[in-house]
Order: structure tokens, then sequence, then C-alpha cells
């Protein structure tokens, strides 16, 4: 991801001008870091009540997060991303959590190979970087031909 890539990318994410609230999600996720050489975007969130089910992240809530918090990297990787569609989703949930704990969201573009996207994301405590509450993938296909998919 170029220096200008990234630029655009994190003035999208402060002025909330393309979509993050698809499928009637509204996410409150503030940027923290974002590294174009690393290809990762990391957030700060404070876990509510309503996002925990039976003491853990709940697995829809962290399904919407996963699709929604990778999307800029991938806006920000592919030549048109309205042309790539999700091929699975999965998260799994890791640890016992708290409502008022304070999470890093850190997701990094792991694959762009061919057609192929890979995003991973990691839920971990803010202040315990080891302590992580679940994790998530996010696999994309591009549908145009292999040359020419990606920016870089």
């Amino acid at each position: 991801m170029s220096g200008f890539i990234l630029n655009e990318l994190l003035d999208k994410l402060t002025k909330r001008d393309f979509s993050t609230t698809r499928f009637g999600s509204s996410l409150e996720l503030r940027v923290a870091t974002a590294d174009a050489k690393k290809r990762t975007v990391v957030y700060e969130y404070e876990v509510t009540e309503d996002e925990i089910f039976r003491g853990y992240l709940d697995s829809g809530w962290l399904s919407t997060v996963v699709d929604n918090a990778t999307d800029p990297l991938i806006r920000a990787i592919v030549a048109n991303p309205t042309n790539s569609y999700t091929t699975s989703l999965t998260v799994h949930t890791l640890e016992p959590i708290l409502a008022g704990t304070r999470v890093e969201i850190v997701c990094r573009l792991v694959q762009v190979e061919g057609r192929l996207l890979q995003s991973t994301v990691a839920f971990r405590d803010a202040q315990r970087k080891t302590l992580v509450y679940a994790t998530g993938v996010h696999t994309l296909l591009y549908k145009d031909a292999v040359a020419g998919a990606a920016k870089l």
C-alpha cells in the first residue's frame, strides 16, 4: 500500500465518507494507528453489555465488526471494491470479557494474491496486548480477471 493510498484511507476513515454501516450496523470505532507497510489498521473500542453474550463477545457482533472493520483496508488495495465478494467470514471467541473493557481491534490485510484477498482481525485487550478475546478472518474474491485487479 503506497503512502498516498494510506493517506487517502485515513482521510476516508476520519471523514467517515464511505459506508461502515452496512446491514444495519453502526460501528463507533476510533482509528488508533495505521501502517501502510504492514497493511494494518488498529481501532479502539469500549465493549458494552450489548456486545456480550454469555460472558464472551457476541459472535454476530464480531462478524459485523470483522466485515466492516476490514473494509477500509480492502478498499485501499482493490481497484474496484464493488467487484469483490465475501467467500468466508469466520470468528472465534477465545476469552471471557466484561462490559467496559477497552479493546484494540487489529486488522491486517495478510493476502493479496491474484483474485484472493484475506484479512485477519484480533480483538485484544488495550492494556494487556497478549490477551486476545476473539479473532476473525475475512476472505474475499475479486471478480475481474487477475490482471489489474489490485492497485499494487
